[in-house]
C-alpha cells in the first residue's frame, strides 16, 4: 500500500513538472539584426548636387548607364567659388583619386574634408590658412583647389604662385610655381595645370602649333592641356585622348558652350574635327569617360547626352534616371571616376 502510494505520488509529479515546463511562456526570440548598408560604390559619374534637406551639397556617384545615384555623400560646406566647375573637370577638381578625401573652395580659402564610411558623409579636418602677405601687400586668399593625380598633394593658387599641401595631414603650404599668364583673355583658359605624375605646368613652358593652338605638356611630352582659337572662337580643354590628340569644347564665340572638337597634332599641324555641332539649349559641362572613349555633357538646363569621341558620332539622352532641375545651380558634372 505504502509502495503503491509513492509510486503514484511520484508518477504524479513528475507529470506536473512536464506539464509546466510544456506550458510556460517559449523563449525570446533573438532580435533581427540591422540591415547593413550598401557597401560604398565610389565609381562612375561624379555629381555636386545641392541639398534640399541640409542646404548644403552632396557628392553623388552615379551609374553612368542610367544616372541611378548609387552613392551619396553628404559634404558640410558649399562651393562659393563663380566658375570652378564652370565648363570641362574632372573628379579630381573635387574629390582625391581614391574618394577618401574631398575639397571646396569657400569663403574662407580651401576647405578639406576627410570620408567618414560608416556614417556616409565627409567630415572637414581643416582649412588651408591665407597665404602671409606683407603689410603692403593686398590680401589674398587660396582657389582653384584640385587633387594630384598621384600621391597627397592638394593644389591650389593665390593669383600669383600655385601652391601644395599634404592633404592627410595638413601643415604649411609649400610653393610650387610662379604663375605666369597665358595669352588668351578668355577666363575659361586655366592659368596651370597638373601632369599625370603631380607636376605643375605653367604657360612658362607654353608650346604653339599652327595659327591657333597654345599647349603644355607632360613630362612624357605629351599633351597634358592646351586652348585653341579661332577667328571668333575658343576652345577649352577636356581631356588628352592621346599623347596627340586632345577633346575640346567651345566656350566663346559663335560656338559658345555648343561644340565638342577632337584635334589631333599628328604631324604638326592642328586638325581639328567636330564631333558634337552647336545645340539649343547649350552645352554647358563636359566629361569624359576613363576610357577615353565616350564623352558626357550636361546643357544649361540640365539635360543629358553623350556621344563617343569619334568623327561624325550621333549624341544620344544618356542618365535617364537623373530627373532635370532645369538649372545648373542645383546639380553639376564634375567628371568621372
Amino acid at each position: 500500500m505504502t509502495k503503491k502510494w509513492w509510486s503514484a505520488a511520484l508518477t504524479g509529479a513528475v507529470a506536473v513538472l512536464v506539464t509546466a515546463c510544456g506550458s510556460g511562456a517559449p523563449p525570446a526570440p533573438a532580435a533581427a539584426a540591422a540591415p547593413e548598408a550598401p557597401p560604398l560604390d565610389l565609381s562612375g559619374v561624379v555629381l555636386l548636387q545641392h541639398s534640399t534637406q541640409t542646404g548644403l551639397d552632396d557628392v553623388v556617384f552615379a551609374d553612368p548607364a542610367t544616372g541611378a545615384a548609387k552613392t551619396t555623400l553628404s559634404l558640410p560646406g558649399y562651393d562659393s567659388s563663380l566658375n570652378r566647375f564652370d565648363g570641362p573637370a574632372t573628379k579630381l577638381d573635387l574629390i582625391s583619386p581614391d574618394g577618401q578625401y574631398a575639397t571646396l573652395e569657400t569663403g574662407d580659402g580651401v576647405d578639406v574634408f576627410k570620408l567618414n564610411a560608416d556614417d556616409r558623409r565627409y567630415e572637414r579636418t581643416g582649412t588651408v590658412p591665407e597665404p602671409e602677405r606683407s603689410m603692403s601687400e593686398k590680401s589674398a586668399k587660396f582657389r582653384n583647389p584640385r587633387f594630384g593625380p598621384a600621391g597627397s598633394k592638394l593644389y591650389f593658387d593665390d593669383g600669383k604662385a600655385v601652391y601644395s599641401v599634404d592633404y592627410r595631414q595638413l601643415g604649411p603650404p609649400v610653393v610650387e610655381a610662379p604663375i605666369v599668364p597665358n595669352s588668351s583673355s578668355d577666363q575659361h583658359v586655366e592659368d596651370w595645370a597638373i601632369g599625370p605624375q603631380g607636376e605643375v605646368l605653367t604657360w612658362k613652358d607654353a608650346r604653339h602649333a599652327g595659327a591657333g593652338l597654345t599647349y603644355l605638356t607632360d613630362s612624357a611630352g605629351a599633351i597634358a592641356y592646351a586652348f585653341y582659337e579661332e577667328p571668333g572662337a575658343v576652345y577649352q580643354f577636356v581631356t588628352a585622348l592621346d599623347a596627340t590628340t586632345v577633346l575640346m569644347s567651345a566656350v566663346t564665340g559663335s560656338d559658345e558652350h555648343g561644340v565638342l572638337m577632337r584635334l589631333s597634332l599628328a604631324g604638326g599641324t592642328p586638325q581639328p574635327t567636330k564631333l558634337v555641332d552647336r545645340s539649343e539649349p547649350m552645352i554647358a559641362k563636359t566629361a569624359a569617360a576613363p576610357d577615353k572613349a565616350t564623352v558626357l555633357f550636361q546643357t544649361d538646363q540640365d539635360e543629358w547626352s553623350q556621344s563617343p569621341a569619334t568623327p561624325g558620332a550621333i549624341a544620344q539622352p544618356a542618365l535617364g534616371q537623373l530627373k532635370p532641375t532645369g538649372t545648373l545651380s542645383e546639380r553639376q558634372l564634375v567628371g568621372w571616376a
